[in-house]
Formats: C-alpha cells, sequence, structure tokens
C-alpha cells in the first residue's frame, strides 16, 4: 500500500503497493480541466522530502522530510518545518489553529507525537518519549488524539517495532492522558475518527493482509469492513460521515475507492497502472485530494506527486510538480 511510516527511509510505510501499506500511496493527463467547487477548504497540509532533493549536502547520510502546506489549487507553497529527521502524518486540529505530527528527530532514537501551531512555530512533542508512538489523528472535538503505538500491552514498556506488533491508543491532546484501545491481537493502524466522534476507523493485518475496520471510540465492538485478499488501507471519512474513501491493490496496482460506513458498496474510482494512495476528503465533501506515481517518467520513477478530484473520481487535476515526493496530503477543516 502506499506508506506512511518510516524506519529506514523516506516512504517505507507509505508507498501503496503491495508495500507495507507499508508511510505511501489522477488519471488522465492533468489538463486545466476544473469544476471544483469554490467554497472548498483553502489549505492543503503534505508532506515531502524536497528539501532533501535541493540541498542533499545539508542532510547527508539519511532522508529528511518537512511539513508543507499550499492552497488547493497547488499554489502559495508554504515549508512549515524546518529541523532534520522524518515528519510524517500531518493534520490540522479542528479549528485550525495546530498541526498534528509524526516526527523522528533524528537525534534520540524514537519516532513520537508533535503538537505545533499552524504555522510551524511552537513544535512540542506530547507523546511518551520512551515508545515509538505515530500515526496521530485528531478528534473532531479537538480533545483528543488517536494514534499508533509500540509498548508492551501488559506494562507499557517499549517494544521493538520492527519485531513486535502496534495498538492504538488516544490521549488527550495534550499528551497528559492515556487510553489503550486495542489489544494487539494484530497490529493495528492508521486510525481515523469519524465526524461524529463516535467511531473510529484503523487498519490492521489479517492472513497477511491490510484490511480495514471500524470501532466504538472507546476500542469497542471491532468490526471488519474489508473482506477481500488484497491490502485495503488508509480510509478517511467523508465529511458527513456516510462515505469512506480506501486505498487497494484488488487490480494489482493500488487505486483509490469508496464505500458506504458500512462497508457496502465498494466501488472504485481511479482506474489505471499506477499507485494512488493516502486519500483525503475536501470539507464539504465534493472534492478528494490523494497522492499518485501515475505520471512517472519511467519504470524504476516512482516519483509522487498530490492531486485533486471529485468525490466521483473524475476530472484529476495536478496539484504538486516537483523531484521529489510529496504525500499524504490533508485538506484543512
Amino acid at each position: 500500500m502506499l506508506s506512511t511510516s518510516n524506519n529506514k527511509g523516506w516512504g517505507k510505510k507509505y508507498l501503496l503497493i503491495p508495500c507495507l501499506l507499508a508511510l505511501i500511496f489522477a488519471a488522465v493527463l492533468l489538463t486545466g480541466c476544473s469544476s471544483f467547487s469554490a467554497n472548498s477548504g483553502g489549505t492543503i497540509l503534505f508532506i515531502s522530502n524536497r528539501v532533501q532533493i535541493e540541498g542533499t549536502d545539508q542532510y547527508p547520510g539519511f532522508t529528511n522530510s518537512e511539513i508543507y502546506s499550499m492552497d488547493k489549487n497547488g499554489n502559495n507553497i508554504k515549508r512549515l518545518t524546518d529541523a532534520i529527521g522524518m515528519k510524517q502524518c500531518a493534520s490540522f486540529s479542528p479549528d485550525g489553529k495546530k498541526i498534528v505530527y509524526q516526527y523522528d528527530s533524528m537525534k534520540e532514537p524514537i519516532t513520537g507525537i508533535y503538537v505545533m501551531d499552524a504555522d510551524g512555530k511552537n513544535p512540542v512533542r506530547i507523546s511518551n518519549k520512551a515508545n515509538v508512538d505515530r500515526e496521530p489523528a485528531w478528534s473532531p472535538d479537538g480533545k483528543w488524539i488517536v494514534f499508533e503505538s509500540y509498548r508492551d500491552p501488559t506494562d507499557g514498556t517499549p517494544v521493538d517495532p520492527q519485531t513486535s506488533k502496534s495498538g492504538l491508543y488516544k490521549m488527550t491532546s495534550d499528551g497528559k492522558t492515556e487510553v489503550r484501545l486495542t489489544q494487539y491481537a494484530t497490529a493495528a493502524s492508521e486510525p481515523a475518527w469519524s465526524p461524529d466522534g463516535k467511531k473510529i476507523l484503523f487498519s490492521s493485518v489479517q492472513d497477511g493482509k491490510y484490511q480495514i475496520y471500524i470501532m466504538n471510540a472507546d476500542g469497542t465492538n471491532q468490526t471488519r469492513l474489508t473482506k477481500d485478499n488484497s491490502n485495503d488501507a488508509m480510509s478517511s471519512w467523508s465529511p458527513d460521515g456516510k462515505k469512506i474513501v480506501f486505498s487497494s491493490d484488488r487490480g494489482g496496482k493500488n487505486n483509490i475507492y469508496v464505500m458506504n460506513a458500512d462497508g457496502s458498496n465498494q466501488v472504485i474510482i481511479t482506474h489505471g497502472d499506477w499507485n494512488d494512495g493516502a486519500p483525503s476528503w475536501s470539507p464539504d465533501g465534493k472534492q478528494i485530494v490523494f497522492c499518485s506515481d501515475r505520471d512517472r517518467t519511467g519504470e524504476r520513477d516512482l516519483n509522487e506527486e498530490i492531486y485533486r478530484m471529485q468525490a466521483d473520481g473524475t476530472n484529476p487535476v495536478r496539484l504538486t510538480n516537483n523531484p521529489a515526493d510529496d504525500r499524504l496530503p490533508r485538506w484543512k477543516p
């Protein structure tokens, strides 16, 4: 699957291939075609390693990624972070004033969860420094952050992400209170809170494949939504809570699908011999932003860019155009 996390370099988990869905993830060559709503949210966050590409001498020996913002047309790109290390999974708080993200600073070996102002100022680590914590997502009321963590389920001590299963936790937005949600029977990752705050989507491995699950916000009533011999992951709620968009490699390549909130009526909305992933709905539900390698120039050029399309998959428009990988877009509420 397209991937977001990454202990060994940029994009280990988020290239939606039969990769570990493993940090990643627009059809028709882009034209100026656009029938997009003028009322949609105006700001999109994304992750890019363009600093690494533009100045490798500054970051020798490892890959660096930063958080950027742009408007919905791909203009006014602003770099929000400037620190050596890997940033991933950035998203706005419901009021748009804060950004939560995953960060491996390279100075300490543990990946953790940070919060900063929407302009990139005042970054603060809010997760336990002893554990590998990642893939944060805000609750709709802004009071909680759900996240994936690698720790012993019995006593909370750190465990090795390479050999252990992860679980889902939630913590207050200041990081002071934590609650475990899943029981580590299988790895759980990529949590996403429903718009009404009552449910949480997540991905879990079954029979060697990622599948999409839903549970109550307190971790009870875990129910599998996708049931196929493919990797289904990177799910996101529509603003009204009635639909779920996700990525799947059912056709051999990763494409984007939409289903009802109960898992019924799964429909493919992108079609092609490429990898599409990390879909995110616009605040009005009329558009979806995602990343894709569809405009690569050769088999070995897997350069990912960010695209926008109508919620039914039509009228894809390319938003970024850079030699680096641009990934994991998230719309501002």
